[in-house]
């Protein structure tokens, strides 16, 4: 049973199998966004074991353009799924998984648990990184559920050196060097997002480093794989010698020449910054939008089931489904767009000085999102979207959940300052945005480069 895809003209969606047949097959463009998780899941997995029984009948870039949905879900049979399921219910040795700007995560093996530990003695930021990941995590908890919303890691623990209960069982199990002993430090427990599975990574390979796509495919580190979608910047060229899946940078031309839905990421960027800003009231300083995975079964699983929520339901309502934290099924993982890293978030308040502070953060540390006057046209063109969805969501939280409409007047401040300070950074479109001119394009982006005149905030949308 095939149906036309209207997102790719001529195109039309494989066959699927009859095990899987389900009554909706339109294009995910299409495809309603009131329609429940479970029915999502259940078209994108059918859709994806089509995928594996016709992978030579498609092109790379329509391989990504369906993996890369949000809410895909993807079978994997990859030596990460297998050693993480064959982990389940033993204690192995951690493994690092990546190092930020204040210190260094460990996964543990066959759960879904991720330890931050601090590299040097910035303890201060981890705990205030723990403080501002519940703020946020209890905001999405208060208000209503979004459809598109971005995922939040859960936040489970904070131990110290001292917290002889954590240390004396696993101590042993963090890996050692000289530049890490082990020894018993600060350590923040959250819920782990899982990299991206083989299919995708594979993908990325042949599509942004097909030279050394052998040598890349068995690198080690390239499993732990997370997309970073730059929504506010370019790339220009074919990037440097120096390839990695780790934290992989995946700009907006790029989104636009693979065909994503890049709507899908900013309306949940937008709900996101909206929320930080007004209900949690920080500034949002350098936090990290990516997409990764997660077990299917542990996506139902989002957040506890408070008194006030129970106090609504009906007599005799089954909570298990919701409460359970049943064991993950690492083979099969659902795709989504996650925000994390708050360490540098602060406080600000609700007026003129607060709108200036997260004006501030987003113009520094903020890629993800779009930007204004960028002159990139399809940058432009998601900005006017994702400002939109910014008032908007703004605006629920709060005449609905502050009552206070007379705060409404925050959020329009903040687009009309982001307008207003980039103005005088915006440059028609270059010939380098022209397919195939790629000498117009290094003369353009050598001289941007070069010119004195540039401040750092006026290159920052280029790469």
């Amino acid at each position: 049973m095939a149906s036309n895809n209207p997102g790719d003209g001529s195109r039309r969606l494989l066959q699927l199998p009859d095990n899987r047949r389900i009554a909706n097959t339109t294009d995910s463009t299409t495809y309603s966004r009131t329609s429940s998780l479970n029915e999502a899941l259940m078209r994108n997995l059918a859709l994806e074991d089509s995928l594996a029984e016709n992978t030579s009948s498609i092109s790379i870039e329509e391989g990504l353009k369906r993996m890369l949905s949000l809410k895909s879900v993807i079978s994997t049979s990859s030596s990460f799924a297998q050693r993480q399921q064959e982990a389940v219910g033993t204690t192995p040795m951690f493994r690092e998984i990546g190092t930020g700007s204040i210190g260094k995560v460990f996964e543990h093996p066959g759960t879904t648990f991720a330890y931050k530990l601090p590299v040097t003695d910035q303890h201060d930021k981890l705990w205030n990184n723990y403080i501002m990941h519940k703020r946020i995590e209890s905001s999405f908890q208060q208000l209503p559920h979004f459809d598109e919303r971005v995922e939040i890691p859960r936040c489970f623990w904070y131990a110290t050196p001292d917290t002889k209960s954590f240390w004396d069982k696993n101590v042993n199990y963090f890996p050692f060097t000289s530049e890490f002993p082990r020894k018993e430090r600060h350590v923040l427990c959250m819920e782990r997002i899982l990299p991206l599975p083989r299919p995708i990574r594979f993908a990325l390979i042949d599509k942004y480093c097909p030279k050394a796509g052998s040598q890349m495919k068995v690198n080690v580190a390239n499993k732990d794989c997370m997309i970073r979608p730059y929504l506010g910047r370019v790339k220009y060229g074919s990037g440097g010698q120096f390839f990695s899946l780790r934290n992989f940078k995946l700009h907006a031309n790029q989104i636009q020449d693979l065909g994503l839905s890049a709507d899908d990421f900013y309306i949940g960027m937008a709900h996101a910054l909206a929320v930080l800003h007004w209900h949690t009231k920080i500034d949002a300083n350098d936090i990290e939008f990516v997409l990764g995975s997660s077990p299917s079964d542990e996506q139902v699983i989002r957040s506890d089931i408070g008194l006030d929520k129970v106090i609504r339901l009906t007599p005799q309502t089954s909570t298990y489904e919701e409460a359970t934290n049943s064991t993950g099924d690492f083979t099969k993982r659902v795709i989504s767009l996650w925000m994390i890293d708050f360490d540098d978030c602060s406080d600000i308040t609700m007026d003129n000085d607060g709108v200036d502070k997260a004006v501030k953060a987003f113009l520094e540390t903020n890629h993800y999102c779009p930007k204004p006057n960028t002159g990139h046209s399809y940058i432009d063109e998601l900005w006017k979207g994702f400002s939109q969805q910014y008032i908007q969501h703004s605006d629920k939280i709060f005449i609905d959940h502050l009552n206070r409409m007379d705060l409404c007047h925050l959020s329009r401040q903040f687009i009309s300052k982001l307008s207003t300070q980039t103005a005088s950074r915006q440059q028609p479109v270059r010939a380098s945005q022209q397919a195939g001119q790629r000498s117009s394009r290094r003369a353009a982006s050598s001289t941007a480069q070069s010119s004195s005149g540039k401040s750092r905030l006026e290159r920052s949308w280029r790469e």
